[in-house]
């Protein structure tokens, strides 16, 4: 659709009863300059008379069939009883007709994935979604660290329930009060790992209706000690309206009463308060107003919050809910059980990153906007937007790589020849190849056992001539932060800490996202990444100064004269910058933003799928699973899951290689060792930097660190065995391929081992399925 179109949407109405009419039509009729109601539609010859009299100029139909052989909607908003929607929403797509249903999401998820397939944009009139009170709550979250528990409550009085369409349609408090609090629900915690759920029926003994009265579920989400846990209350039959929802977190709580929201912390103490005055027809156009914006691919639109793609989690509830209230007790929600399918192993094992016709559409949109783009403006403008938004820092800014991004970081602290800068030892080359560039002296520091640096090579490695040090989390995996800033402060009063995030895009710990620990981040968008642009980085930050020496680094002219305040110190330099343009392409962006719509699917299923692959594998002895600190505050990226090999514990005397060749002999293709990213100590650009980069001297800059230097670190990389994660529904299958292969592999290895020594005594254990022989 033309997102410059000048002109009114089309919308038409389908079903004008109280929702229909009430909610929807009056909001686009009272917005003319939006949208123009051309038809609607009612099956009941009451409804259309009333509607006609009241509006003679606007046509209403019996059938569907018939509106759309007169009139080309734009879009559709389908207010119907429930058992109408399905056919409904076919006759629209196959008109073309893009698609604003009413609740229910689907009946069932077969409808669900039927609604999805449909060739038009579809959207759920969730309008709490919507509400600034909401959207607040969302907002402020992060703050309070880790979500420990929730208890929302949404009771209102309705009466004459015998009256009402809930009577002929047997429709209770769960699907019709219920779903929008489980919507949100959903849209801040994500799906529940298990529920149960108790429900009460014909409290008004008066009356003869279906459904639910009243509903009381609780939610666990995880397992073990990272469990937390949540519980909703749904009335309506209640003598008193109640909308309410206490989030408790790690550093504080959320508190919504009514229209109020106020924020605490753990004293208790009062930090923030809203009050939404809003009005119900300020949300439903709001909500109109973003689904147009979709519908027309606007720059500025992301996806619709309440896409039909993203009600997956939804839907799953739904359906847990009617077998608990059926079966009182407790039903998974979330379960990676036996495939339906085979494995495709014929084919990639692993595909990424994911382009989609949404992709290729940002693309061409981009094309025809702008192919370079000279000041903060078009495509950098909405993603840097979306980027401080998402990381809550003041500046942000889009290069051409994440190796850019961390020179950057480099450039703004303006460094001299012979400043150190502390760098892990263990991580990928262009942490620290920047710093060459300027004269400075990487100096390198040992991990921990989980492969990221170990904070207290900070003390242990630091001279006066330290500047700063840069820290790089692994695989996905976040650093020790509290500890590293810590000790940052008590070296030469205090160094600066630079993040790399480029394995750990939304990574998190203690609560706080990576990236916003230190003075400045960066992060990598390249074709690989769990966040890619194809191409391209991000650097952020809060410092001003900062800021403006990285956009004087790549930019000139346009973006330099409209950011660099006036009282910098380089201002007078903005016509040309530095001289060197390191600007990101704006396709890459374009690509960049249509992934981070996905993100937050993508990255469901990387958790889920780590989550399953390390409880299942963590059962072999000889295999070490990487883990969080603390699963209810600290969060894994998973760019990869780099598990490590004990030969200690290893059957016989296998090793490492002859493990990895095993799996792929069984056509495991994705196993790899990792070696390109390994110490950079032994690399010649850093013992040979001199001769690299002669331009700061012929002889070496800096003493040469040997190996054994770096004992953790060392011990890590030899002990690598990498998986890539999965991010897809469809890659269930094959996930569940590599984790029974592993399993297979490792029992045979035992099984042998245990019959050429015939010392050790059989141990029977359950790794799901099959019964292993497990430990010597």
């Amino acid at each position: 659709m033309n997102s410059t179109r000048k002109t009114p949407l089309r919308v038409a109405i389908i079903g004008i009863g109280h929702r229909g009419y009430k909610t929807h039509f009056l909001s686009c009729h009272e917005n003319s300059r939006l949208f123009t109601v051309i038809a609607v539609c009612d099956i009941q010859e009451a409804a259309r008379t009333k509607f006609s009299d009241k509006h003679p100029n606007i046509p209403a139909y019996s059938l569907l069939p018939d509106l759309l052989s007169k009139h080309k909607p734009d879009f559709a908003i389908v207010c119907l009883p429930h058992k109408y929607h399905l056919e409904c929403c076919k006759t629209l797509a196959a008109a073309g007709v893009a698609i604003l249903k009413e609740k229910p999401v689907a009946d069932s998820f077969e409808e669900f994935e039927e609604l999805c397939n449909l060739p038009v944009k579809i959207g759920i009139t969730f309008q709490k979604r919507f509400e600034p009170r909401y959207r607040s709550i969302e907002s402020l979250l992060p703050q309070i660290g880790q979500v420990a528990s929730f208890r929302a409550t949404l009771a209102a009085s309705i009466y004459d329930l015998d009256a009402t369409w809930r009577a002929e349609h047997d429709v209770g408090t769960t699907e019709d009060l219920g779903c929008h609090m489980l919507d949100i629900v959903v849209s801040l915690f994500g799906r529940p790992s298990s529920l149960t759920a108790h429900n009460a029926k014909g409290i008004r003994t008066d009356q003869t209706y279906g459904g639910d009265d009243i509903s009381n579920i609780s939610m666990n989400f995880g397992e073990g000690p990272s469990l937390r846990i949540g519980h909703v209350h749904l009335s309506r039959v209640a003598h008193i309206d109640e909308e309410s929802l206490l989030i408790t977190g790690t550093n504080g709580s959320l508190v919504l009463r009514g229209k109020n929201v106020i924020m605490t912390d753990t004293t208790g103490a009062e930090t923030f308060s809203f009050k939404d005055t809003s009005t119900k027809s300020f949300t439903v156009r709001s909500m109109l107003q973003q689904f147009s914006s979709w519908i027309q691919d606007k720059p500025e639109a992301a996806e619709f919050p309440t896409s039909i793609h993203r009600m997956e989690d939804h839907v799953r509830i739904m359906d847990a809910l009617r077998l608990s209230y059926s079966s009182p007790g407790t039903t998974e929600v979330l379960r990676l059980s036996k495939p339906k399918l085979e494995a495709d192993l014929g084919g990639e094992h692993h595909v990424w990153p994911l382009l989609s016709k949404q992709t290729e559409d940002a693309v061409v949109k981009q094309m025809h906007s702008s192919l370079s783009i000279y000041n903060r403006s078009d495509i950098y403008e909405v993603f840097e937007d979306r980027w401080r938004k998402m990381h809550n820092l003041q500046h942000a800014l889009v290069c051409s790589s994440g190796t850019i991004a961390i020179f950057h970081m480099f450039e703004a602290l303006d460094l001299r020849p012979g400043d150190e800068i502390l760098c892990p030892v263990y991580t990928f080359f262009a942490t620290a190849t920047p710093i060459l560039q300027f004269g400075a002296i990487p100096v390198f520091c040992d991990s921990l056992e989980d492969g990221n640096l170990d904070p207290a090579e900070i003390i242990k490695r630091s001279t006066p001539r330290t500047k700063a040090i840069i820290v790089t989390h692994m695989w996905g995996l976040p650093c020790q932060m509290q500890e590293i800033v810590d000790n940052a402060k008590k070296v030469n009063g205090g160094i600066k800490v630079l993040e790399d995030c480029s394995h750990a895009h939304n990574a998190m710990i203690d609560g706080k996202l990576v990236g916003t620990w230190g003075d400045m981040a960066a992060w990598s968008l390249q074709a690989k990444k769990n966040l890619t642009g194809g191409q391209a980085g991000v650097f952020a930050t809060n410092s001003t100064d900062y800021y403006s020496r990285a956009i004087l680094h790549g930019h000139f002219n346009k973006r330099a004269k409209q950011e660099v305040p006036q009282d910098h110190p380089l201002r007078k330099f903005w016509l040309t910058g530095l001289g060197l343009n390191m600007r990101a392409h704006p396709l890459a962006i374009a690509i960049a933003n249509q992934q981070l719509d996905m993100f937050p699917s993508h990255e469901k299923y990387r958790q889920a799928y780590a989550d399953y692959i390390v409880s299942r594998l963590s059962a072999i002895p000889f295999l070490k699973m990487p883990v969080v600190r603390s699963s209810r505050t600290d969060r894994h990226a998973w760019y990869a899951l780099v598990m490590q090999f004990d030969a200690d514990k290893a059957p016989g005397e296998v090793t490492r290689e002859e493990f990895v060749k095993k799996l792929k002999d069984r056509g495991l293709k994705e196993v790899d060792i990792p070696k390109s990213t390994g110490l950079l100590n032994e690399l010649p650009l850093f013992t040979h930097s001199h001769e690299a980069i002669p331009r700061y001297g012929s002889k070496p800059w800096h003493k040469h660190q040997p190996n054994e230097n770096f004992p953790r670190a060392l011990t890590f990389f030899d002990r690598a065995i990498k998986l890539p994660m999965w991010a897809t529904a469809n890659d269930r299958p094959i996930v569940e391929h590599y984790v029974a292969e592993f399993l297979s592999v490792a029992e045979e290895l035992l099984e042998h081992s245990l019959a050429e020594t015939q010392k050790a005594v059989p141990v029977a254990y359950e790794i799901e399925q099959p019964i292993f022989l497990a430990k010597l």
